[in-house]
């Protein structure tokens, strides 16, 4: 018999996993909060598949090993281990929150499977997407989701398109609409996110399989690592590094994204 209790864990430890998103905010049930945590996590904890691509171990989404990952490790993680813990969080401050299954759309050339999760939070009788594990261009704050006007978050602006069925969340630029996550609105359960994942840890086609990705978003840009290139975007501007050595890749991980690991590293 399978037990997939620990996947509906409460979160251990809040304060613990507060001080390691560095948020020293209000923790309230609200939007200042929600929008607060959001931004925290994008800016402390890396979107990084380490374990999937170097390591090629398993990765387990339940609450307790999430936590001892991400908080106590002080890795970062995939969708399906960051807003899965997140989710924890949320539901532990007193949130009314659930999780949806989500198709990652941007640059795609072709059908695309379910392979990223989010969360639905409803506050004051309105809702909001909430997403603190997209490797791409993302909001650094939650939008509301039935709004149809363009949201603005840090220059960005995004909206959802609706027309289609499912629901399209989009970036609006200068070159037209952008589709980055397609999603039905219809609740999941963590449990049903066991298959999601164990396709990208696993299977051949992953494209976490295939390539080191490495997301940290800062104050004036954002840091990138993928496969052995550092890629650092600061007030518009791109400087890129070829990581050449393991060493190199260390001390990269350790002092752009915090990120310490006792496996090799491929190169």
């Amino acid at each position: 018999m399978f037990d997939f209790e620990p996947l509906y864990a409460p979160l251990p430890d809040r304060k613990a996993y507060l001080d390691r998103m560095g948020y020293a905010g209000p923790v309230r049930p609200d939007l200042e909060t929600l929008n607060g945590l959001v931004r925290a996590h994008l800016t402390h904890v890396p979107f990084e598949n380490l374990d999937v691509y170097d390591a090629e171990a398993d990765i387990p989404i339940d609450i307790p090993s999430l936590f001892d990952k991400i908080v106590t490790r002080r890795r970062g993680g995939y969708c399906f281990e960051l807003n899965a813990l997140f989710y924890a969080l949320l539901k532990d401050i007193g949130f009314d929150c659930y999780p949806v299954a989500v198709r990652v759309v941007w640059m795609a050339t072709r059908h695309m499977p379910l392979t990223h999760r989010a969360t639905i939070v409803t506050i004051d009788g309105k809702r909001y997407f909430a997403d603190v594990g997209f490797g791409g261009p993302a909001p650094h704050e939650a939008l509301e989701l039935d709004s149809p006007d363009i949201q603005v978050s840090d220059g960005q602006r995004f909206i959802f398109d609706k027309s289609g069925g499912d629901t399209v969340l989009c970036r609006v630029t200068d070159q037209g609409t952008e589709r980055l996550l397609q999603f039905s609105e219809a609740p999941c359960d963590p449990v049903d996110f066991l298959a999601l994942n164990e396709y990208q840890a696993k299977s051949k086609n992953s494209g976490f399989r295939q390539t080191r990705m490495v997301n940290l978003t800062t104050p004036d840009g954002s840091l990138a690592l993928t496969g052995n290139v550092l890629r650092r975007h600061q007030n518009g501007e791109v400087t890129e590094t070829v990581l050449k050595t393991r060493e190199e890749l260390r001390a990269a991980l350790r002092d752009c994204f915090g990120l310490e690991v006792d496996f090799e590293l491929k190169m």
